[in-house]
């Protein structure tokens, strides 16, 4: 891919605000911080003759890479120092195009309800997805599913670390492309599961505009940035987005999400 996917990636804010996740929030150093991405590493010697089998870990404070086991040099084409100077910017920029751009629409989805849910329920995320990396050197794809999860959160219910294993996929003529899946448990034992294929007849009763409004809301753009796609005031999408969450009957942010996501708005 080239390099100007990663510029505008570590440049601009245009894609989504995934990149300043930790904008605002305080940085906290954790002490078992050391002893988690040492627990990582002994993992990893335990599956180095797993073929194929990659793991990392974003440090969302800065969306570096905390820790990745280095076979990603020989799968992806890049060195080692490229993903460990560029992060998650760097990780993006090394994907199918197509991909790329779905994968940071589907880390929206994941914080935008992760940010709405209780300590307790963020605990219990877990993610999936499938994508394609593209070779440095010849462009072939490299089909990888990956399963993911928290791996560290702070008091405050905010992301540190997570988690990702990756399994490389060799027969993937079957596939056609990106595809995710995510769940968290609410804090009543009921597991609430969004799948990117599960769309559902649209039969929620919003205006053609809270429509409008409510899929900006699932691709993860605050107020101020739909605002600024619609033409129309912030306080004009304030008030929109709490005529949607009456009409939905929701208690907050990740119901409302929920409910959207179900009826096919994604």
């Amino acid at each position: 891919m080239e390099i100007s996917l990663l510029e505008e990636l570590k440049k601009q804010n245009k894609i989504s605000d995934f990149f300043s996740y930790w904008k605002g929030k305080r940085t906290i150093d954790y002490p078992e911080e050391r002893e988690l991405i040492r627990d990582l590493k002994v993992m990893s010697q335990s599956l180095a003759m797993k073929e194929g089998i990659i793991i990392g870990c974003f440090d969302y404070r800065d969306l570096s890479l905390a820790f990745f086991t280095e076979n990603i040099e020989e799968i992806s084409g890049h060195k080692a120092e490229f993903f460990k100077e560029n992060g998650m910017a760097g990780v993006i920029s090394a994907l199918h195009p197509e991909d790329a751009q779905e994968h940071v629409s589907f880390n929206n989805k994941v914080l935008e309800v992760f940010k709405a849910a209780s300590l307790a329920e963020k605990k219990t995320f877990e993610l999936s997805y499938t994508l394609r990396w593209l070779h440095k050197e010849d462009q072939r794809e490299i089909w990888f599913f990956t399963k993911a999860k928290p791996y560290l959160i702070d008091d405050q219910g905010n992301f540190i670390y997570d988690l990702h294993i990756g399994f490389q996929i060799n027969n993937h003529e079957h596939l056609t492309g990106y595809d995710w899946s995510f769940s968290y448990t609410k804090e009543n034992g009921e597991k609430v599961v969004f799948k990117k294929h599960d769309k559902k007849p649209n039969n929620i009763p919003l205006t053609k505009k809270e429509l409008e409004i409510a899929s900006y809301m699932v691709k993860g753009l605050n107020s101020q940035e739909i605002a600024d796609r619609l033409f129309i005031s912030r306080n004009t999408v304030f008030t929109h987005r709490k005529s949607i969450m009456k009409k939905l009957k929701a208690k907050n942010v990740a119901e409302v999400l929920s409910t959207l996501m179900s009826n096919g708005i994604n």
